[in-house]
């Protein structure tokens, strides 16, 4: 029998399981849903153990796991999910592609270990009180949660006062897809607590603005099971605002569920709800959970299902059948009457420049219970008008002006060639790396690059305006820079950029230092476009080298080029027309020339259309791959180049969109045969690639 740790996974199959996770993730709001995706996806490449393979296969998405890691809490989550998502992150830790977000990692796993400590209490049949009073929790439930993702443990805070225009709701966060699902029921739960109110308060205001935030801002609120808490939530702050000789205080550690109608009935979710729900609280710190009666079967169920492997975990459950009987639940709700002298006090404060306490009470629930204090960028986002830059819990920091093509917006590959956050000095600051966006400059405004502080604030700006020539032309000076990588050396953050010529065709790579925005000697003029690249050892020399994918407009082919790391300014080979004078020709690691298919040929295209992003490296099976499509054909038109860890070419695989056409011209007389899925025309592909070899162009037989 096969041992499963022994499967081999192709190249392929990577992309593939790659792909699957891009195209998933970008498809879920859901973060538990993201975070189980990313879990299994890097469990399947850590099973390989191979750390060359983890840096090309989990490095891109290492940002948005640690997101989702932050995001992550143990509370209604199976116990044995958050074991093996501990156990990946201690060895995700351990990895060397995770030093730059290992503080991040460390302090999630510090945190994750101490819920799980005290659920594993609570479970026991531990008493463990946090201090969190006055809260109504729910468990909402995540309907794109995975299997024993149970549900999120959620809480209001209700701010409440006098309006002089009708009642007005707000709700925070302020999706118009939340306040149509909730916003009836928020009325409802508000005529039941007023009408409970009068109990306690002779008067009240006629009308009152009422703001609702849900602390957690998971995003995903519908239906009206929160109805229970809402109304309690209304009705406890209320008693605070008018200031009655009763006050009532929500019982800590206490969850309820169901909706509320106007005169106070509780209505069902459902048993399917219920029972997850049940769930939900049973894995989390509650120690009382409110729930519909009609659904107490299904609730007791539940609970004895749980029971059987937690037998000492204490929940109570508590079936009602209206609000009437929360309130007369000591044990749920407490009321009681206030003294004297704080009764006084309040009332003082209260009335105190009322204006200015207005204004205090507003700055401390803006502080307290709007603002997200993290102002670290993190991540961002393109609406195509403008970028949002937004701290880890997706709160917009920064919005910037910057039109981006409809095709792009998604791509984060080709987002990453002109936007980066990255922490340039080692304060644990990010800043924000911008190429200047060439469509909103003026007539004399630059090209180039700007890095702003974590506040926006421009820091540095760098442009590159280096006057060259060529037998054909004097070359002008406008260059538009793009992000190919980063590199440290010897502790200075390096960016390698590569700038392409607004007008013509040349182009040049070199670094800038991160901290200054200042050029770092050291310069490759290239006579053709460079489109994708890659920071990596390719002559196995113990140092880092730049292997990038490109035109030449001199020869008119694809060119998959390496070269050393150096401070010296030299220029790459091409024909003698478009070579770049005054400089010395380079030595290449490798240069390799991809000609035009037949196809291209026939169709009248100059140069192939290489494919941004896919350039790759296999670590697995230790081989290069890129790809080149045809503009004329939609879908899948691509040829993918395949070439050993010697830069030896290995296959070719080739699109089928590309080969009905081509097979289409062929059969018509157009295009000389062999029909495109052949090996024969493999080999014509093949055999058509030079190598640059002792200072001339040879074919892959020749190339040593």
């Amino acid at each position: 029998m096969k041992n499963k740790n022994d499967i081999k996974l192709t190249p392929l199959e990577l992309e593939s399981l790659r792909s699957e996770l891009i195209e998933k993730t970008l498809r879920t709001s859901s973060n538990n849903l993201r975070l189980f995706l990313y879990q299994n996806y890097f469990e399947k490449i850590l099973s390989l153990n191979n750390p060359n393979l983890d840096e090309a296969f989990l490095k891109e998405f290492l940002d948005d796991y640690t997101s989702c890691i932050c995001k992550f809490e143990v509370w209604g989550v199976e116990p044995d999910i958050t074991k093996k998502l501990l156990e990946q992150l201690k060895k995700v830790s351990s990895l060397y592609i995770a030093s730059e977000s290992l503080p991040s990692l460390n302090s999630e796993i510090e945190r994750i270990e101490k819920q799980t400590e005290i659920l594993n209490l609570i479970l026991e049949g531990k008493d463990f009180a946090d201090g969190e009073t006055h809260k109504a929790f729910f468990p909402l439930i995540d309907k794109e949660a995975p299997k024993n993702f149970y549900g999120i443990i959620e809480s209001v805070t209700v701010r409440i006062s006098k309006a002089f225009e009708n009642d007005k709701f707000i709700v925070v966060p302020s999706e118009k897809e939340i306040e149509k699902k909730i916003l009836e029921q928020c009325k409802k739960s508000w005529s039941v607590a007023l009408e409970l109110s009068k109990k306690f308060i002779k008067k009240t205001s006629k009308h009152h603005e009422v703001i609702i935030s849900f602390d957690k801002k998971e995003g995903f609120y519908e239906g009206n099971s929160l109805g229970i808490a809402l109304t309690l939530s209304f009705l406890e702050r209320l008693l605070k605002i008018y200031n009655p000789v009763y006050i009532i205080n929500i019982k800590e550690q206490s969850a309820f569920t169901g909706g509320v109608t106007e005169t106070g009935e509780v209505l069902c979710t459902s048993e399917e709800i219920i029972k997850r729900k049940v769930a939900a609280i049973f894995f989390s710190e509650t120690t009382t959970f409110v729930f519909p009666k009609r659904e107490e079967t299904y609730a007791y169920f539940a609970l004895i299902q749980l029971k059987k492997s937690y037998p000492n975990r204490k929940l109570k459950l508590i079936p009602i059948e209206d609000i009437n009987d929360v309130i007369n639940r000591r044990d749920v709700v407490d009321i009681k009457k206030q003294k004297l002298v704080v009764r006084s006090g309040k009332f003082v404060k209260k009335n105190w420049i009322s204006a200015v306490a207005t204004v205090l009470l507003a700055i401390l629930f803006a502080n307290f219970f709007v603002m997200d204090f993290d102002d670290n960028p993190y991540l961002f986002s393109s609406d195509g008008q403008f970028l949002f830059f937004k701290n880890k819990n997706g709160k917009v920091l920064i919005r910037k002006y910057y039109p981006v093509a409809e095709s792009e917006r998604n791509n984060q590959i080709v987002l990453g060639t002109f936007i980066k956050i990255l922490d340039v000095n080692n304060d644990g600051r990010n800043e924000i790396l911008l190429r200047n966006n060439r469509s909103i400059l003026s007539f004399n405004g630059k090209y180039g690059a700007t890095c702003y502080d974590s506040k926006g604030v421009p820091v540095w700006t760098h442009s590159f305006n280096d006057q060259v020539t060529s037998q054909r032309e004097n070359l002008n000076r406008e260059y538009e820079i793009s992000f190919l990588d980063t590199i440290t050396i010897e502790d200075n953050k390096n960016l390698i950029v590569r700038t392409s010529n607004t007008q013509s065709f040349s182009s040049a790579i070199y670094r800038i230092d991160l901290r200054t925005g200042n050029r770092i000697p050291g310069t490759l003029w290239t006579s053709g476009f460079t489109v994708d690249g890659m920071i990596k050892d390719i002559n196995n020399d113990g140092k880092k080298d730049i292997l990038a994918l490109g035109y030449d407009n001199g020869y008119e082919d694809a060119v998959l080029f390496g070269f050393e790391i150096d401070s010296l300014t030299k220029t790459r080979m091409t024909s003698e027309e478009y070579l770049i004078r005054n400089y010395p020709i380079g030595n290449m690691i490798i240069y390799i020339r991809i000609p035009k298919a037949d196809f291209d040929i026939n169709n009248g295209h100059r140069m192939p259309a290489l494919m941004t992003g896919s350039l790759k490296y296999n670590y697995l099976k230790k081989f290069y791959s890129f790809s080149i499509a045809s503009p004329d054909i939609k879908g899948h038109s691509n040829i993918s180049y395949y070439f050993d860890e010697n830069f030896k070419i290995r296959d070719v695989d080739i699109g089928s969109d590309f080969r009905v056409q081509r097979d289409s011209l062929v059969a018509h007389g157009r295009l000389d045969p062999p029909f495109t899925d052949t090996e024969e025309y493999k080999k014509i592909i093949i055999d058509k690639i030079l190598y640059w070899n002792n200072n001339k162009w040879v074919k892959r037989s020749e190339f040593d």
